[in-house]
């Protein structure tokens, strides 16, 4: 009866453990961190695509280059800015149980960033909410381009 207590309270302490894993990988991706899976990017003037990036090399540069980390918040959309442009980020759905890997499946806009002429600013849509952010000099200039 002893052994039989010790390895229920041993197969739920292990498998508490396991499923703890497996979440805590996700709670560390909140925020932008969702945005790795990004599989091209748009930049758009005017409503017009300027340029499109889809090589996951340059994704991955441009990504960097960004340095979120020190993307400062400014609390409310400023009205009175002149848009310059707009990178549009894309990603396919994933692929769930059951369906075919080449379903052919759209690209699905996850977030946009919205840069400003006056100042280092952009506008961020992601997942539905709009936050304005003050950025580093750098990387406005790197937007900017």
């Amino acid at each position: 009866m002893r052994r039989l207590m010790i390895c229920i309270v041993l197969l739920a302490v292990g498998s508490t453990l396991i499923l703890t894993g497996c979440s805590s990988g996700k709670s560390e991706k909140e925020g932008l961190d969702g945005l790795q899976d990004v599989q091209k990017i748009d930049q758009t003037k005017n409503g017009e695509n300027i340029q499109t990036v889809s090589d996951a090399d340059e994704i991955n540069s441009f990504s960097k280059g960004l340095e979120v980390e020190q993307w400062k918040p400014v609390g409310k959309q400023k009205e009175d800015q002149d848009e310059v442009s707009t990178y549009i980020f894309y990603r396919t759905d994933t692929v769930k149980f059951g369906e075919n890997q080449a379903a052919g499946k759209d690209m699905k806009e996850v977030a946009r960033v919205t840069l400003y002429k006056e100042e280092p600013y952009i506008l961020l849509t992601y997942a539905g909410v709009e936050t304005a952010f003050e950025v580093p000099m750098e990387v406005y200039k790197r937007l900017y381009q």
